[in-house]
């Protein structure tokens, strides 16, 4: 565990071999156990770290509302002492996480893998009624026992392309024992207000100010990050390499491991 603005992190590291380090940020509502199927695919010398975010996992939960300026704050803290360089690699708010950190602290990353990050235009302003808030709050939140958790996850459309070890992780890291069964370590009502700050940072209008490398990665079949948003959001930045990963929606880690690690390696070349 380690410290953030009082909040206690649940980190994993993977001791390397040689210099640098690499930092693995998950999206919202999961874990970082959802890496792992990366990481194993993984032949970097790097150390790498893997965190869950406040109030997701094994970390701890200061309750609501959330600020999206402290999973910033919480990145750094994971980044703090860590060799250098350090890549940083995130998924949907993880990925928004490295720009907020970013911001906060200028050039503490060498390169930012930004994988579909929520970042978007419009007043920063938080939204308390939103399709993913309301899809959270109506989230089943405790299952009999792993494997009914499991079997409910497999019959989303959300998990129908995802690679059998991702949704071991998920499975594996994402659920812990409670009075009612296996319980989501994050609960719906925390997913859900995580979901309501989403646009309250108002990261979009300050994409300018990031002074390091970016990879902007997003899912053939997004139905957020499409080819002309991605444009866009490559147009506010000065660094920036585009890639789309074939057959992928937004879940582009857990649906495509192979093609992130292999993307990662490119990046540290």
């Amino acid at each position: 565990m380690i410290e953030s603005e009082g909040v206690s992190l649940a980190v994993a590291t993977t001791e390397g071999t040689g210099p640098g380090s690499i930092v693995l940020a998950h999206a919202t509502g999961f874990c970082k156990e959802l890496w792992d199927p990366v990481l194993g695919l993984l032949s970097t010398t790097r150390t790498v770290v893997r965190f869950d975010t406040r109030a997701h996992g094994d970390s701890g939960d200061p309750g609501p509302p959330y600020d999206w300026w402290d999973l910033g704050r919480d990145v750094l803290a994971v980044a703090a002492g860590l060799p250098e360089p350090i890549l940083g690699v995130g998924h949907s708010a993880g990925a928004a996480s490295f720009v907020l950190a970013e911001l906060l602290d200028p050039g503490r990353f060498e390169h930012l893998v930004l994988i579909e990050p929520i970042i978007f235009p419009g007043p920063a302003i938080r939204v308390d009624s939103h399709p993913l808030t309301e899809g959270a709050l109506r989230r089943k939140p405790s299952f009999e026992t792993p494997d009914a958790a499991r079997t409910n996850f497999a019959g989303k459309a959300a998990f129908s392309e995802w690679a059998p070890e991702a949704m071991d992780a998920y499975v594996h890291g994402g659920l812990r024992r409670g009075p009612d069964g296996w319980e989501l370590k994050c609960q719906p009502d925390a997913e859900a207000d995580f979901y309501r700050g989403a646009l309250a940072a108002g990261a979009w209008d300050r994409l300018g100010d990031i002074d390091v490398p970016v990879t902007l990665v997003a899912g053939e079949h997004s139905d957020t990050h499409t080819a002309d948003f991605l444009a866009r959001m490559a147009a506010e930045m000065d660094q920036v390499d585009v890639v789309i990963v074939p057959g992928t929606t937004h879940f582009v880690p857990m649906e495509a491991p192979g093609e992130v690690a292999e993307l990662v390696e490119q990046v540290l070349e």
